[in-house]
């Protein structure tokens, strides 16, 4: 396959989406299509992944990237136990395009909150982080008033803890009530915390 051969198709992949997405998906498989042998494909996406960045990472690499960006600090507690999960979740479940985002971290959220609580990693303080994340990103469609969440640990002081990178996580067992709610549809996020007096807890 030579440069000028090259050049036409990757200029009918910049210019068609939905052949760049099939091709990204399955170089070889469309490669073939195009007349293209399995090295000529290969030798096409390497190509194409030094010209766009769009080539550069697979559909499930960015779907991870950007429901990990949803969950950030479960990715960090658990860190290659959320690496697994996530891997044996798309192979079951299908992304429904970018509109789907928030609904496809939510659903992954709940697959990772079942998994965690059979492996008996989540009983505590990690499930109840992820619980907050899920909330949060509920919160984050704009169609919807009012979001409640209740945790069994102080849930600020282990959100910011996780979030600084702190040595030890503060985890506080205080009852604790998140709430994010807006005074119309598509207004700003609100939120707020709302801690039991501290006789009511004590550290785990």
């Amino acid at each position: 396959m030579g440069l000028a051969e090259i050049e036409q198709i990757l200029a009918r992949l910049s210019a068609d989406e939905a052949l760049r997405e099939r091709f990204v998906n399955d170089p070889v498989a469309l490669g073939r299509e195009l007349g293209l042998s399995a090295a000529e494909s290969r030798q096409l996406k390497r190509e194409a992944a030094a010209r766009f960045d769009s080539f550069a990472k697979s559909t499930s690499e960015r779907r991870f990237v950007e429901i990990s960006k949803l969950l950030p600090l479960s990715h960090r507690v658990l860190g290659g136990r959320f690496n697994a999960h996530f891997n044996r979740y798309i192979a079951s479940h299908k992304q429904g395009g970018i509109e789907r985002l928030f609904g496809d971290a939510l659903d992954f959220a709940d697959y990772l909150a079942e998994k965690l609580r059979e492996e008996r990693v989540g009983s505590g303080w990690t499930l109840e982080l992820l619980r907050y994340e899920r909330a949060r990103v509920k919160a984050a469609d704009p169609n919807r008033r009012l979001v409640v969440a209740l945790f069994r640990h102080d849930i600020s002081r282990l959100v910011r803890s996780v979030a600084r990178r702190d040595e030890q996580p503060a985890v506080v067992r205080r009852a604790t009530v998140a709430a994010w709610w807006r005074s119309r549809r598509h207004a700003p996020v609100r939120y707020a915390v709302f801690a039991a007096p501290k006789f009511f807890g004590g550290r785990d």
